[in-house]
């Protein structure tokens, strides 16, 4: 006998929340099944105020603190590591693989935790110019970021597409399908860190049903998709970012310092060296 085990909700704002439509849909883990939410497009609307919202208070968050915050989110994590094992293991994945998938998403928490106060000096240039001046690349977050998570059950995975975009001081909303669980789980830990409410929002749903809204969303500055697309799927969406000049990001790199590159903009400083 199949036992509904939970019934996740959303988390946007810093709050748990149904979908505005009501609906859920099932997903199944060996002999436990779990309802989440059917994000529809008011919900993705209400993510996009709250991610707005959110990364002003970010940005407004010092490099420093950015790092102890998500270095808190690492303990967090540890914390609770025996719960996301058992998670995964429940969805198919080997106790072993499982294991490994944890202890690496410490890790990756950690390493971004560490370059939280360093990206800016590693991404920015002084730029070598002819004549008596500075020319300095500065970088800034984009603002808003959509993110489509591969639609597998890993923690690593999740972080890949989550981190990045946060390290800079981008505000995020990670939108799951079939991988729904541990996300909306990871949302418990999200709860209780100090990040603020509206930086990370965390939907569940079925991605073609709310696509269009997300890509031709003005407020919404990048799509970065971790998910493969068929090629006119992936052709809708571009067309629909050209109209508001949105960046599309497909498979973006997901290791180094290469993975915060797609999240940022440069803007160039001149300024005289004088005598």
């Amino acid at each position: 006998m199949i036992e509904i085990k939970k019934t996740f909700k959303n988390y946007v704002d810093g709050k748990y929340v149904r979908s505005e439509s009501g609906k859920t849909f099932n997903i199944e883990f060996k002999n436990s099944l779990y309802e989440v939410p059917l994000t529809s497009k008011k919900d993705i609307r209400d993510a996009v105020t709250s991610s707005k919202l959110g990364f002003k208070k970010w940005t407004s968050v010092s490099p420093y603190t950015k790092t102890q915050i998500l270095y808190r989110l690492s303990e967090m994590i540890e914390g609770n590591r025996d719960s996301y094992i058992d998670l995964l293991v429940s969805s198919g994945v080997s106790k072993s693989n499982a294991t490994k998938d944890v202890n690496n998403s410490i890790e990756k928490i950690i390493w971004f935790a560490g370059l939280a106060d360093k990206w800016e000096q590693l991404a920015g240039n002084l730029n070598p110019v002819s004549g008596d001046f500075f020319n300095i690349s500065h970088q800034n977050p984009i603002g808003v970021v959509f993110s489509l998570n591969k639609d597998n059950n890993s923690l690593y995975t999740l972080l890949s597409g989550i981190l990045p975009p946060l390290t800079v001081g981008c505000s995020v909303i990670s939108f799951s399908e079939t991988s729904s669980i541990l996300a909306l789980k990871f949302a418990e830990d999200i709860n209780n860190s100090d990040i603020p409410d509206g930086t990370l929002n965390i939907l569940s749903g079925e991605f073609n049903k709310v696509s269009e809204d997300i890509s031709k969303h003005v407020e919404i500055n990048l799509i970065s998709i971790h998910q493969e697309l068929n090629i006119k799927e992936l052709k809708g969406i571009e067309e629909n970012a050209s109209e508001s000049v949105k960046r599309v990001k497909y498979l973006p790199q997901l290791e180094g310092l290469s993975s915060i590159l797609p999240y940022l903009e440069t803007k160039t400083v001149w300024h005289p060296k004088g005598t």
